[in-house]
């Protein structure tokens, strides 16, 4: 028997057939809970207090899926998982804020609340702590926080910039970048990292990199 195409699957769901609409979600399952391990590493959710599991992740993402069904046209050319695929992630995203919000609202109700993390930025490192961390960087193979911008003749004086920048700055663009785990985290898998609200952490990060810049010789 002929495997039908998502595009196919798609077509007889939006007429109706119910279990082409169970044959699609089968059928693109393996890349939801892809997606879902890719974001619950990325934002570090195993270590969190937010109490979000893989299966919420990919149960979320397939309601995401089924509800790019009626708003999918194959007359644009496009595939249908292509057109899916932010539906899916943009669903389990949602399910992360919504719990990062409940999680900063319980935090203003009870200001001495447990953290996300045991990680802070507001804790003072000890100095061979520290230490370790810059020196997670003093490889000039480590990957960079702005590889995509800057080219490797230019690696030792980011390092240089990044060891003037204050230890809290520091700290963060070093886990927000993967200097650390070699994974670049998302903002709000930062702040989640670091027990921050996400706008702090936003705001952080600006002023980390502006100061960064500056540090920088061809910034000049």
């Amino acid at each position: 028997m002929k495997t039908r195409s998502n595009e196919r699957l798609c077509a007889q769901a939006q007429k109706g057939d119910e279990n082409a609409r169970s044959l699609l979600l089968e059928k693109n399952y393996g890349f939801i809970c892809q997606t879902a391990a890719e974001l619950y590493r990325s934002m570090n959710l195993g270590e969190s207090d937010l109490g979000i599991e893989m299966d919420d992740l990919t149960q979320e993402g397939s309601i995401g899926l089924l509800d790019a069904i009626s708003h999918f046209d194959s007359s644009k050319g496009i595939k249908f998982l292509t057109y899916a695929a932010p539906s899916i992630k943009n669903a389990m995203t949602d399910l992360v804020r919504s719990a990062f919000a409940q999680y900063e609202q319980r935090m203003t109700d009870k200001k001495n609340g447990p953290g996300l993390q045991k990680v802070r930025l507001d804790e003072i490192l000890p100095d061979d702590e520290r230490m370790l961390r810059i020196e997670a960087i003093a490889n000039s193979a480590a990957k960079s926080p702005e590889q995509i911008y800057i080219d490797r003749e230019t690696m030792q004086e980011l390092y240089e910039g990044l060891g003037k920048l204050s230890e809290r700055e520091q700290v963060y663009l070093l886990y927000r970048y993967g200097f650390t785990d070699d994974t670049e985290h998302t903002l709000i898998g930062t702040a989640i990292h670091f027990s921050l609200r996400e706008s702090r952490a936003k705001k952080l990060e600006e002023e980390a990199m502006d100061n960064l810049w500056l540090e920088l010789p061809w910034w000049f």
